[in-house]
């Protein structure tokens, strides 16, 4: 199965779901931190791919 820009973007809202269950302030914000950075590389393969 390949990963596609929106397959990505619903994995990384799911992996922001689960971090918010989380009880620990510090992992939720480096989670936060790091789905943003990947956030900011789908959003260039998106343009690479149009």
């Amino acid at each position: 199965m390949k990963t596609i820009p929106v397959n990505a973007e619903a994995a990384l809202h799911d992996v922001l779901s689960d971090a918010d269950q989380l009880h620990s302030r510090e992992l939720r914000a480096a989670l936060e931190k790091y789905v943003a950075a990947l956030r900011v590389q789908i959003k260039t393969l998106r343009k690479m791919m149009n």
